[in-house]
């Protein structure tokens, strides 16, 4: 994902949204194992269970201004979904810089 805005009316698999630097990805399904793995900058919001997230992914608080986001993405895409029925994913920030503490995991 490079600044491409997907809406997906089901579900996704394994490692959706890796490596995501800009965009954003709807999923009004479900989200399988390592959802948003070594993301960037993009934003995913999720409306079922994620079964689990990938390295530093992160669940975020959902403000009132990603609510106004999502329902233009759902109206755009011609969804009926209720924005508050999701939660919001992105980048923890933690993988944006080599630290030599943790040189042995690399």
């Amino acid at each position: 994902m490079k600044g491409v805005d997907l809406v997906v009316g089901g579900s996704v698999g394994h490692m959706s949204a890796f490596m995501g630097q800009a965009g954003r990805l709807v999923v009004c399904g479900d989200a399988g194992d390592a959802l948003g793995d070594s993301l960037y900058e993009a934003r995913i919001y999720v409306r079922g269970r994620v079964k689990s997230l990938g390295a530093d992914c992160v669940e975020k608080e959902m403000r009132g201004e990603h609510i106004v986001e999502l329902a233009e993405l759902l109206k755009a895409a011609e969804r009926d979904e209720d924005p508050s029925d999701f939660r919001r994913y992105g980048s923890a920030r933690a993988l944006y810089h080599f630290k030599f503490d943790n040189a042995a995991a690399y």
